[in-house]
């Protein structure tokens, strides 16, 4: 992940981040890569094709927190970790993302922290003037 496209922001029993971006689809992507840099360090990145994901919700809000929600599902589930991340569409109700996922492998691979949820606390996403902001804290 480029630095600068998010900051952390330390909570008394969580952790969050703020992303920024002139789109929606580019504050769910940042949201993403945010995520999965907080939560892993992949050794080596797979050749695979990438999966198309898409997640309902009822406003954005819902939205965003069940989108990093089915990546923490896919990891604590199926041991899939997510190493790259393409939005397509971020509509009031759903995002389609293609997400490319492999295996997590412990021989390499490090858990960085163990997220238990992503949380509605002082949850946001919205525009003001020209740029997208989104405040997301994880329950650790």
């Amino acid at each position: 992940m480029t630095p600068g496209l998010y900051r952390i922001i330390e909570h008394t029993a969580d952790t969050g981040f703020e992303v920024r971006g002139s789109t929606k689809e580019q504050v769910f992507e940042s949201a993403a890569r945010a995520f999965f840099d907080i939560m892993w360090q992949i050794d080596a990145h797979q050749e695979n094709e990438p999966a198309v994901i898409e997640v309902a919700g009822h406003d954005l809000e819902e939205l965003l927190v069940n989108f990093l929600e089915e990546f923490l599902y896919l990891y604590d589930a199926k041991g899939l970790v997510c190493v790259g991340v393409q939005v397509e569409t971020v509509l009031k109700n759903k995002v389609r993302v293609k997400a490319w996922l492999q295996k997590f492998n412990a021989a390499g691979d490090q858990e960085l922290l163990g997220v238990k949820a992503v949380t509605y606390h002082q949850l946001f996403i919205g525009k003001k003037n020209d740029t997208w902001t989104a405040r997301i804290f994880l329950d650790i």
